[in-house]
């Protein structure tokens, strides 16, 4: 790496502070006019200056008589112009336009060994900027963050250190892991948004519901804009990262004739406006989905299945996230919780088949033509994003990690991310899981097929897709009874999954050839590149609850 100033990749918007949009909105906006918004030079950037400058000044002059002063200071800022645009049953429902501009202090007192943090309740302080350059006016508003969150830090401090006396721990890893300083600024980007032809857009895709009366509830919604990210701490990090973003999703509600209701949904990223699916694409996908919901609500209600269960790579990067993504990351236990979700103490053994492996490496932008969602180059504590290799032979060889130390991972992967308000936790960014002895679709159904013919069962079952629900999988939302003498295969839907648990993978028969994403857009992006899986034997039960009454009159498309 070459030392001072160098271009990085951006990847804001679009796959981590993209996503917490409407947060930002949320907490305060104002409105701006459209335009072609380009990002001004580093060298020539007031908010990093001021957040260097205000960072010394807390670093020299913080402090309480009696009390320790900062060892470590970090403030995140961020900047964001987006456009907002939604569409229901053929009309605009609204169009917004905002520029927020913020930043997250955290303040250390104390010690790398023992500080202020990892205590319940002990969180740094955010806190909205100036959006004009005034220089005063940042310092200022930084000025009062960082007073209240050293008040603070010293608060927990003292707390923490009052709970250790009364416990037992000589084992406790350190609080944190110092870095090394970077200085890395991204080259100029400029962002090309015409609003007027996106709404006009917006409101052509939600007609395009109208030539499926059988849907009672549809939207369309768009989300763009281009955001700015400083990190300057006082061990002498300067990062400023800018990117781009696009994100539009299509939804779809349908009633079944027994008031169950089945929603479905499309979404669609791009870093630049001429990465966006084509209309007539998203057009397409409208009429296909709107086809499979009609199709479902048709189908009939599966009472009970337990058996092997094949889902598509679809499905099966959502039970990847839900089943081996958190395990993946080092995160240390916050003093008097407990809990601890990691695999650390599974270090050497198997959690995936003999012939499976993965690792996490977020800096491929693209899948087979695919953005990923949870791609980056520096994460949330300024450190570069590295491939870490994860699973070998189905046995557990590493952990994702921040710079938040655990009991056996002392050094960060580079994998330290936030959320919106909240301290950098190890998080994975593109998790690739990948089987040494794939096979065909062909032959993956052969397994499936011949694993329900040794249970005895007459079919065996197959999810194209999982929908939202109350287990750590969802429930399956398009999923196919599969005949094992004729293979023909009968639309089911209402069932859920019972007591699915991390162990279960490493009863996983088969996987396929072919890998899809699957991008998990929560507060935190992240991707899974996974491939079909057949799984020797789960358990689904019939959904039970009271549904509504279908509406007593047809929508007004639909009438003559």
């Amino acid at each position: 790496m070459m030392t001072g100033m160098m271009t990085m990749k951006g990847g804001l918007p679009v796959r981590q502070a993209f996503l917490s949009l409407g947060l930002i909105v949320g907490i305060g906006s104002v409105l701006a006019p459209d335009v072609c918004v380009a990002s001004e030079g580093a060298s020539k950037d007031v908010v990093l200056r001021a957040m260097v400058d205000e960072v010394d000044r807390a670093m020299a002059d913080l402090k309480i008589e009696g009390l320790p002063s900062p060892y470590m200071i970090q403030v995140n800022g961020q900047e964001q112009r987006s456009w907002t645009i939604r569409a229901a049953y053929g009309g605009l429902v609204g169009s917004d336009v905002s520029r927020s501009r913020f930043a997250y202090v955290r303040t250390r007192v104390g010690s790398n060994v023992l500080d202020n943090t990892n205590i319940p309740r002990s969180y740094g302080v955010p806190g909205l900027l100036p959006l004009e350059d005034d220089y005063i006016a940042i310092r200022h508003a930084l000025w009062l963050i960082l007073d209240q969150d050293y008040k603070n830090a010293v608060e927990m401090l003292t707390r923490k250190e009052a709970y250790l006396k009364s416990k037992a721990d000589e084992d406790r890893p350190d609080d944190y892991t110092k870095g090394e300083p970077i200085v890395v600024t991204t080259p100029p980007v400029t962002f090309d948004f015409d609003r007027s032809e996106w709404e006009r857009r917006i409101v052509q895709l939600s007609r395009r519901f109208e030539r499926h009366p059988k849907i009672q509830n549809s939207a369309v919604a768009l989300r763009a804009g281009l955001s700015t990210e400083w990190i300057v701490t006082s061990e002498g990090t300067r990062l400023r990262k800018q990117d781009s973003g696009l994100f539009l999703t299509v939804q779809a509600q349908i009633q079944a004739a027994d008031g169950m209701r089945l929603t479905d949904s499309r979404r669609y990223l791009a870093e630049h406006v001429s990465q966006m699916a084509s209309m007539e694409k998203i057009a397409a996908d409208i009429d296909e989905m709107c086809g499979k919901l009609a199709a479902l609500s048709e189908a009939s209600v599966l009472e009970q299945y337990t058996g092997p269960v094949l889902f598509d790579p679809r499905a099966a990067g959502v039970v990847f996230s839900s089943l081996l993504s958190e395990g993946l990351c080092a995160r240390p236990i916050p003093l008097g919780s407990g809990t601890d979700h990691s695999f650390e103490k599974k270090l050497g053994q198997r959690v995936l088949p003999r012939s499976f492996r993965a690792y996490d490496d977020p800096s491929q932008e693209m899948f087979d033509g695919t953005i990923l969602a949870g791609a980056y180059d520096y994460d949330d504590e300024a450190t570069p994003a590295t491939r870490v290799e994860l699973v070998s032979k189905g046995k557990l060889l590493n952990l994702v990690s921040s710079r938040a130390p655990t009991k056996k991972f002392k050094k960060t992967t580079g994998h330290g991310r936030s959320g919106g308000f909240s301290d950098a936790t190890a998080t994975i960014g593109c998790l690739y899981i990948e089987d040494d002895d794939a096979v065909s679709d062909e032959e993956l159904h052969e397994e499936l097929i011949e694993a329900a013919k040794d249970e005895g069962l007459p079919f065996a079952l197959r999810v194209e897709s999982l929908g939202g629900g109350s287990g750590s999988l969802g429930n399956p939302l398009y999923a196919y009874k599969v005949d094992v003498e004729t293979g023909k295969e009968e639309l089911v839907r209402g069932m859920r999954f019972l007591g699915v648990q991390a162990r279960s993978m490493k009863r996983i028969l088969a996987a396929g050839s072919k890998r899809e994403v699957y991008n998990n857009m929560g507060s935190v992006g992240s991707s899974i590149i996974a491939p079909a899986v057949v799984f020797e034997e789960l358990e689904l039960s019939k959904i039970e609850s009271e549904f509504d009454k279908l509406p007593i009159l047809p929508p007004p498309s639909a009438r003559k």
